[in-house]
């Protein structure tokens, strides 16, 4: 599996976090990080696994695809019954000599916008997730 389609070890660690804090039911994902606990009470690396494996690691961490993601991020959400409402963008686009993905959601009074960029589409919408988690913009996934 090419590792560019899931967001990296720290985000899935914020994401995690921040959806125990705020209460948050978090959607089956196809893939999770891993890791064991050994006898002598250290742990393993994190490793990716499927929901297929046979065997389950002792810590798991949701590892979200960028298809799951996109369900989880719709393209308007409305915050506070209708006072806010946001659109999202995410493109490709050069920056500083190198292509970067752009997510964004735009107020669509275009009063402001909220924009992540990263060499992989999956972090930038982790990323934005977890701002929008955090600052209580969404509330369940």
């Amino acid at each position: 599996m090419n590792q560019k389609h899931i967001p990296n070890l720290e985000l899935c660690q914020e994401f995690d976090r921040l959806c125990k804090e705020k209460n948050i039911t978090i959607p089956e994902t196809e893939y999770f990080l891993g890791r064991h606990s050994g006898m002598d009470g250290t742990w393993s690396d994190y490793y990716l696994y499927s929901e297929k494996d046979n065997h389950c690691p002792d810590e798991q961490i949701p590892a979200p695809l960028v298809s799951e993601q996109g369900e989880w991020l719709p393209q308007r959400i409305a915050k506070n019954k209708g006072q806010q409402v946001w659109a999202l963008q995410c493109f490709k686009k050069m920056h500083n000599g190198k292509e970067e993905w752009f997510t964004r959601y735009e107020n669509v009074e275009g009063t402001g916008f909220l924009n992540m960029q990263d060499p992989t589409e999956a972090n930038a919408r982790q990323k934005l997730i977890n701002y929008l988690i955090a600052e209580g913009i969404i509330t369940k996934l």
